[in-house]
């Protein structure tokens, strides 16, 4: 087991930008590049959660650009935040990574807007990596979208609220609406407030508690993340038609961890879209007792989860010398 506190933190030159990086390193030649979520979001406060389960090889993590501590080092403006732009950053935090590790088998985690950015990448660049891992799946707004809204219509007559039906209601045409900057933010953070009194969203408290805890986090991290949310905020609108559900052809092993309990990005929808892929070799796997941050609901299943994938795919590497 490794310590909670066996990390290295650093600033590194990536594109133009100091961005910054979160090591925890192994001797194994396999490294996870973990993709946080948001976008603006940063995790790497709540890795010393996977910590005491982790133990299998190099975990490595960063903020990305327009993100928490990248961000506060290197200034980046709205225009310069894009999934073009992410995608060639990772491209160079790839190659960086694998030249301070001297390996080539990077499996990359993507967890919610990291599953965008995860996706992306291997379908423009699949000889970069020797796998892919998704939790907490995006994969068709709009349908996640029905979903949710189809699983409040049920919460709310069960409760019997008439006043969250009308609210509800309001919003039946949410899923084919034309989103621009003046309906977004309403729309969406009414959504929002019924999925967050329904129990279909991210448990705040929960994570709050979590990063209060962490030897890594600073106060400051909170204004961080609301600022990284309010400038990425074309990137989240953007996501709103956001889909890969026609997309299923995959050149590199591709596996979903997904959460029994995920209603911010329905696990079902990901799971129906996983079963249409083809790809070298692909593996879905359940978390019991845990929602769209898989990874923090239930950390020793999830980490037990992605031992089991990283030995996999060592063994094909192996296979292939």
């Amino acid at each position: 087991m490794g310590k909670a506190n066996s990390f290295i933190e650093e600033y590194a030159n990536i594109n133009g930008i100091d961005q910054f990086f979160l090591h925890y390193p192994s001797p194994q030649k396999e490294v996870v590049i973990f993709l946080h979520g948001g976008p603006g979001g940063s995790t790497s406060f709540l890795s010393y959660v996977l910590r005491p389960y982790w133990d299998f090889c190099t975990l490595v993590y960063y903020d990305q650009r327009g993100a928490s501590r990248t961000q506060k080092r290197s200034k980046s403006e709205q225009k310069d935040l894009t999934i073009e732009n992410l995608i060639a950053d990772l491209r160079q935090t790839i190659k960086y990574v694998k030249s301070k590790y001297k390996t080539d088998r990077v499996i990359l985690l993507g967890q919610s807007w990291g599953t965008v950015l995860g996706t992306q990448y291997i379908l423009k660049y699949p000889e970069d990596v020797i796998g892919y891992i998704g939790t907490g799946h995006c994969i068709d707004t709009r349908r996640d979208m029905k979903i949710i809204y189809e699983k409040l219509c049920v919460l709310i007559t069960n409760k019997g609220s008439r006043k969250d039906a009308i609210k509800l209601r309001q919003m039946q045409n949410l899923p084919n609406m034309k989103v621009d900057d003046k309906n977004y933010v309403a729309v969406d953070m009414k959504f929002t407030y019924l999925k967050q009194k329904y129990g279909l969203n991210l448990k705040s408290g929960k994570l709050l508690k979590a990063m209060l805890k962490s030897p890594l986090f600073k106060l400051s991290d909170i204004l961080l993340m609301i600022k990284g949310a309010k400038l990425n905020f074309h990137l989240t609108k953007w996501l709103t038609d956001y889909s890969i559900w026609d997309t299923t052809e995959y050149t590199v092993p591709v596996f979903y961890i997904l959460g029994k309990n995920d209603w911010q990005t329905s696990s079902v929808l990901a799971a129906e879209y996983f079963e249409k892929i083809n790809a070298p070799q692909k593996g879905l796997y359940w978390i019991e007792n845990a929602g769209h941050a898989t990874d923090i609901d239930n950390p020793a299943d999830f980490c037990k989860t992605v031992k089991e994938i990283v030995t996999q795919l060592a063994g094909a590497q192996a296979g292939d010398i």
